[in-house]
């Protein structure tokens, strides 16, 4: 089988989706199908290579080509409106390469749907975060999940990530494009959480949405390497610094321990917030991806405290595959990957206390967190490989092309 894979981003451009995007295809090019990428287009990069047997397309469109509608030039993902110039690239694309499916990730999608009709191609969508609902993505308004979405709230929730006009701009596609969505044929929800809200916003039914949870291949283990920037004892904290993420729950509750075991915080910087060393605390921005694989091998534990709702966080990937106990938010994605009291502790982000009395037990009883490691591991495996997920998807591609087939006949 043939399959278009439709992104907003894919390596070298930085990013989960995309990365995410290029795992899967090249596990379904070892299963034996042939995979195809499209994704917006960048000055420095060619618009067409193929690599590891991926064939990969690339154009920019209207917005790409209106570098001041960016705040950050390296990452011009499409509006959640179709872009003609993608659409008839991608016209062109399916033309040529004749896929038998096509897989949308994010909001190039809608530049997918005018063409769905003409061109008879079943089509799934990914659900990688809440863009389909909610203009910022994030289904976060002061702190706390939102619950009305397409709404005339969104415009001043977007304001102060987006501006005025553009907040306006993203709200009026996000809710236009709500009825065109009804031409996927199957969306495909990372978790339980995202199944949930997005059958009760966009009016899906069991037909409509499957639960299908993200996977990680843990990369073949390099020599052990001794990073001289890293501490000796310390707890590891990974992910974008920003304080959706919290990051400054996190920094105020580990200040209540008494304790010497340092706190490591890695992941990308952001124009708009900077975390600062000190005595206790490392920040390390941009770290290269051995630091933060060895980081994961020598730390006690990891905590990911998120105020948003993860929809499925790679990084408790990452670390259950390390053998780390986790401590994690008890919202989005995490309840579907972290087994409170089993392989980690789940607390409500907005709660110190309770998220510094984890990281206190944890510390206290290093043999527990020894052992939710090791049953994390096991999770990971059993629920969270590729040899688990993809297969899946594979079935749910099969499925679609045969109901396809039945209705047009082609």
């Amino acid at each position: 089988m043939k399959i278009l894979m439709v992104s907003d981003t894919y390596p070298p451009i930085t990013g989960g989706l995309g990365r995410h995007v290029q795992l899967l295809s090249q596990e379904l090019i070892k299963r034996g199908h042939e995979v195809v990428v499209f994704t917006v287009g960048y000055p420095d990069l060619p618009e067409y290579e193929e690599k590891a047997g991926v064939k990969s397309y690339r154009s920019q469109g209207f917005f790409q080509r209106s570098p001041f509608l960016y705040k950050d030039v390296n990452n011009k993902k499409p509006a959640p409106i179709c872009d003609w110039l993608i659409s008839r690239k991608l016209k062109q694309i399916i033309k040529d390469e004749k896929p038998d499916i096509v897989h949308a990730h994010g909001w190039i999608i809608y530049s997918v749907l005018p063409l769905k009709k003409e061109l008879k191609i079943p089509l799934a969508a990914t659900l990688h975060d809440y863009g389909l609902i909610c203009p910022k993505t994030t289904l976060l308004r002061e702190n706390t999940i939102c619950n009305e979405p397409f709404t005339s709230k969104c415009l001043d929730c977007g304001k102060s990530q987006y501006g005025v006009v553009k907040s306006l701009a993203t709200y009026s596609g996000v809710k236009m494009g709500k009825a065109r969505l009804a031409k996927v044929d199957k969306f495909i929800a990372v978790s339980s959480f995202m199944e949930e809200v997005h059958s009760k916003y966009l009016g899906l039914s069991d037909k409509d949405i499957v639960a299908i949870p993200n996977f990680y291949a843990a990369e073949a283990r390099e020599e052990v390497r001794t990073i001289e920037s890293l501490p000796k004892d310390f707890i590891l904290f990974v992910g974008a610094l920003v304080p959706t993420k919290g990051v400054d729950f996190l920094i105020e509750a580990y200040k209540k321990l008494d304790t010497k075991t340092k706190l490591v915080l890695i992941g990308g910087n952001h124009l708009d917030y900077r975390y600062e060393n000190t005595e206790n605390i490392l920040v390390m921005e941009n770290a290269p991806y051995v630091v933060v694989m060895e980081a994961y091998r020598n730390c006690l534990f990891a905590v990911f405290p998120s105020i948003w709702p993860e929809p499925c966080a790679t990084v408790t990937f990452e670390a259950m595959s390390h053998k780390k106990a986790i401590i994690a938010s008890d919202r989005g994605g995490f309840p579907d990957i972290v087994e409170d009291k089993e392989t980690g502790i789940l607390v409500s982000p907005h709660n110190i206390t309770a998220l510094s009395d984890a990281l206190t037990y944890l510390l206290a009883n290093q043999n527990t967190a020894n052992t939710m490691g090791q049953k994390g591991y096991d999770r990971w495996r059993q629920n969270f490989s590729p040899e688990v997920i993809v297969p899946k998807i594979e079935n749910l591609y099969i499925s679609l092309i045969h109901d396809n087939h039945a209705v047009t006949g082609i």
